[in-house]
């Protein structure tokens, strides 16, 4: 398995170095928060970009590119297979990478070697996601599984690029929580029949988030990344034991409060009730939401309040290093896969629960969560490579839960270097994409650095951090990558991307900041601080301009991870590199 923690050491991308200083090529607003109204950060209008990756070339193709035609197929797993002779791919000996073929509405489907696939939560190779538990096939070891293709159509082959399975990828359901199985690590949820409830296991085989449990690995939890999640994005877990026995010291229940009266000076501090700390009380001016809603009658635990700092907690405070319980009565929705047996339930890989949890701005640790994304190829071509008109795409899209309702939050395209795996982290929000002006300054300066995202702050949702780029700066997307990193400013200050004579992203004291934090600051049973990675379920290739020309082709030479491979030099247990697709979708 190629978990999201391996994911984060690979990339490739060729960046053109600059100064710090030319992140000032856009003058600043002056603002404290930039062009974020309505709770969405965009370019202000004619940003330039303050430092350009130069878009990859065009291929040479197998056969006329007149020939080449873009698909984008979704279906049930008919069949799926590994080619075991590897005829196909004569420089792949590593049978973890062999690539095959997959069955789709009846049509074939050429699976190149070194191909990805992405589950809802976790990364594999192809030939491990075929080999790697029941088959998925129809009438195979589930009823059925969905999988997404995106591909060209090469001559008379379809040659996938990108590959996204799960048992179906919009089965999600919301309920309440009536009970918790502790000996299992079961949620109960509400279905409206009180004696049938929908049951609810963390799919969790390292036991990040409750108990070491699974049916099927393949479609677990991402145990580098909160998953299980509140609504800011703080890990939630279920405890291993039942706390009226023994408090779970990885999810204690003192990170639930309830509701014991709070004493607070009525006159200087607005009153909170019960042990709910809400935004005043900690001393933080609420944001343009507002302060937090007062827990409703009847109401056992917080579902809204904000932590005190690892320095000013008491031992009886909520602990920030810590997980949070689930707790009865916690509305939460899930995803996950259906495991049918003597009792039907939910192998959940993610479940977000509608609960506030906060962190004190500006201080570690804190946590986020992304939510839905997407970027463009960043295809600079009105030309298809088949000579036909087309509209492409250089955007982005994003938004982020975050803990921290103050500090600016940052996107960075991870570049992979494909000889060794390493990762530069190319940061994406400057003040170009995003508007905003935020500290700290640059060295030797008093100018701010600017950019990152503040709307939790100046929108109308306490914790989200959102980018609207629907045409991004000229440069800044280019080459998008596989995986993306959101991090807290507090966390890391950003800087321009570097590169070496080859076009080979080098490493900064930004990306051994990053590393740093995540290999060795890591709390809540392992997870890193102030940060979250995922994989891009969304690329947004070009589109035909004329309905009735021929289907335009998908521009994954624009891809690196796709051209260059993400680390093929690298061979360990750990980081098993995979090289370019062969055959390649073109």
């Amino acid at each position: 398995m190629i978990n999201l923690a391996t994911r984060k050491r690979r990339g490739a991308s060729v960046v053109i170095p600059l100064t710090a200083l030319s992140l000032l090529a856009v003058p600043f607003t002056g603002n404290a928060f930039g062009q974020g109204g309505g709770g969405t950060a965009k370019p202000p209008q004619g940003a330039v970009a303050p430092f350009v990756t130069p878009t990859l070339p065009d291929p040479v193709t197998s056969v006329s590119p007149t020939l080449i035609h873009g698909f984008d197929d979704t279906g049930f797993i008919e069949s799926a297979t590994v080619d075991a002779t590897n005829a196909n791919c004569p420089n792949t000996t590593d049978p973890h990478r062999f690539g095959g073929t997959l069955t789709l509405n009846h049509g074939p489907i050429v699976v190149p070697c070194n191909l990805v696939i992405q589950m809802p939560a976790g990364t594999f190779t192809w030939a491990d996601f075929v080999q790697g538990g029941p088959s998925l096939a129809l009438g195979g070891g589930y009823p059925s599984f969905e999988m997404r293709a995106i591909g060209n159509i090469v001559g008379t082959r379809r040659i996938a690029g990108l590959l996204y399975a799960a048992q179906q990828s919009l089965n999600t359901s919301t309920g309440t929580v009536t009970g918790i199985d502790f000996a299992t690590g079961n949620l109960l949820v509400e279905t409206g029949d009180s004696a049938k409830p929908a049951i609810v296991q963390i799919n969790d085989p390292n036991g990040r988030f409750g108990r070491a449990q699974s049916p099927d690995a393949r479609f677990s939890v991402d145990d580098a990344n909160p998953t299980i999640h509140a609504g800011t994005g703080y890990p939630m877990c279920v405890p291993r034991t039942d706390p009226a026995v023994a408090d779970d010291p990885l999810c204690p229940q003192r990170n639930r409060p309830n509701l014991i009266p709070v004493a607070v000076n009525a006159a200087t501090v607005p009153p909170v009730a019960g042990g709910c700390r809400n935004f005043s009380v900690a001393g933080i001016a609420p944001p343009k939401s507002g302060e937090l809603t007062p827990p409703a009658i009847g109401q056992t635990y917080c579902t809204q309040f904000v932590m005190k700092t690892v320095a000013a907690r008491a031992a009886s405070d909520p602990d920030p290093r810590q997980q949070a319980p689930f707790e009865v009565g916690d509305a939460i929705t899930f995803s996950g896969t259906l495991i049918h047996g003597a009792t039907d339930y939910i192998s959940a890989h993610t479940i977000e629960a509608n609960v506030g949890i906060y962190t004190m701005p500006g201080t570690q640790p804190s946590y986020l969560a992304i939510g839905q994304f997407g970027v463009g190829t960043a295809d600079p071509n009105a030309i298809s490579i088949n000579g036909l008109a087309a509209e492409t795409k250089d955007r982005i899209f994003l938004e982020s839960e975050t803990s921290d309702v103050k500090t600016a939050v940052d996107i960075y395209l991870m570049d992979i270097n494909p000889q060794t795996g390493e990762v530069r982290n190319r940061w994406a929000t400057p003040f170009a994409m995003t508007g905003e002006q935020n500290g700290p300054n640059l060295p030797g300066t008093t100018t701010p650095i600017g950019g990152g995202i503040t709307t939790q702050n100046t929108g109308p949702q306490p914790q989200r951090a959102r980018l609207r780029a629907t045409k991004a700066p000229v440069g800044l997307l280019s080459q998008p990558t596989r995986t993306i990193r959101v991090a807290v400013r507090s966390l890391c200050t950003p800087q321009a991307p570097v590169n070496d004579a080859l076009g080979n992203p080098v490493l900064t004291t930004l990306d051994t900041c990053l590393n740093k934090n995540d290999a060795t600051n890591q709390v809540a049973n392992g997870l890193a601080a102030g940060q979250y990675l995922a994989p891009t379920f969304e690329f947004i290739f070009p589109e035909n301009v004329k309905p009735g020309d021929g289907l335009v082709p998908f521009d994954f030479w624009h891809l690196p991870f796709i051209v260059k491979g993400e680390g093929a030099t690298t061979s360990s247990a750990v980081t098993p590199g995979v090289g370019p697709l062969e055959p390649a979708p073109w």
